[in-house]
């Protein structure tokens, strides 16, 4: 007969988890339940605040015709699209840090938004020398399709640079790619406000509201259009989680393993790019998102990265859909951009992180 003392404990063996399921599924209990309660506050929270039971009818069909409007052509587009902001900038973020191995790595720090925000302001310009008797982003063919586009253009262009030029001895320096970033962001910022003063247009106050970052006016066709590139990014990403893990060992180690370590850097960078850039295209520039939550997820989550990109996904969209309801709301009737909000978020705790790197 076993003794007692020398039986082995189940809840031990490697074939078992049961303490670490539980504590993961309540992350993503509390992130679901998150996300739904700010779902519902930004349908039913605006200039004109709205019931429970007025929310209800109007989602069923049975509320006023006023009620359904606000809900349906406002506040429900705006909201999801809000949503798929907050999970493009903080995948964008999540993987910027994993591949650059740097936690001040985002898309508004290493100068990639700015790149982004440049060339679509270029496209602004240009889309109104060619059709001048319209807005040139007034929700139309240029704003919905064409717009994403150059501004991944202009996204990875600077990636690539920033990327290349923070290579330090054949490696990636962290610090040096920080500062790079920071540099040419500040160029082409003021690369952007040269453009719009050049240009001296009627329109420059409404491209200034979008390089601010904001969902106003966002519609369904807004939605519509950044949603592919949320699919096409996350089935991307579900490639990338095995070798991101393998890329966190030294690159010696990674060498070794056969892992192709510059075509998965390149992937890497490339979908990066195309979640902040696409996002950019949409709503503009939205900061810091990408900094704070990875930081948070992986606080959350320890080294497992499938639990970091699942909460990354649903505190990026509490996030992004949360600062657009304080924006909306706390100064209303006027509003203050997402983008705005967000960046007063962001800027103690990028300025927290920065002073405890070595």
């Amino acid at each position: 007969m076993t003794h007692p003392a020398t039986t082995p404990n189940r809840a031990s063996s490697p074939g078992s988890r049961p303490s670490g399921a539980s504590p993961v599924a309540r992350l993503f209990l509390a992130g679901g339940l998150g996300l739904a309660i700010v779902l519902v506050a930004g349908v039913q929270l605006g200039a004109i605040n709205l019931s429970w039971a007025q929310v209800w009818a109007g989602l069923t069909g049975d509320g006023s015709e006023h009620v359904q409007r606000v809900i349906f052509e406002l506040r429900l587009p705006r909201t999801l699209t809000g949503v798929l902001i907050g999970i493009h900038f903080a995948l964008s973020g999540w993987l910027l840090q994993l591949l650059s191995r740097n936690p001040l790595a985002e898309a508004g720090i290493l100068g990639i938004s700015a790149g982004a925000s440049l060339v679509a302001v270029v496209a602004f310009i240009i889309g109104d020398w060619l059709v001048s008797s319209t807005n040139p982003y007034d929700n139309t063919s240029f704003a919905l399709q064409y717009l994403p586009l150059f501004a991944m253009a202009g996204g990875l262009v600077t990636a690539l640079a920033v990327y290349f030029l923070g290579m330090r001895h054949g490696h990636l320096s962290p610090v040096k790619m920080t500062l790079t970033g920071a540099v040419i962001a500040g160029m082409l910022h003021a690369l952007t406000t040269g453009a719009l003063a050049f240009w001296g247009h009627a329109h420059t106050e409404l491209v200034a509201q979008w390089l601010a970052g904001s969902l106003y006016g966002a519609e369904w066709q807004h939605l519509h259009t950044l949603l592919p590139w949320t699919l096409i990014g996350l089935a991307s990403i579900a490639l990338l989680v095995r070798p991101l893990e393998v890329m966190q060992l030294d690159d010696e180690h990674v060498c070794t393993l056969g892992l192709g370590l510059n075509r998965w850097r390149a992937f890497a960078l490339l979908i990066a790019t195309l979640l902040a850039a696409s996002a950019v295209g949409v709503v503009g520039p939205v900061g810091f998102i990408g900094l704070l939550i990875p930081h948070i997820s992986r606080r959350l989550a320890g080294a497992n990265l499938p639990v970091q990109l699942v909460l990354c996904v649903l505190l990026g969209a509490v996030l992004a859909v949360l600062a657009d309801l304080l924006g909306r709301t706390m100064f209303s009737p006027y509003e203050v951009p997402v983008g705005v909000v967000s960046a007063v978020l962001g800027v103690p705790f990028f300025l927290y992180l920065l002073s405890r790197q070595p």
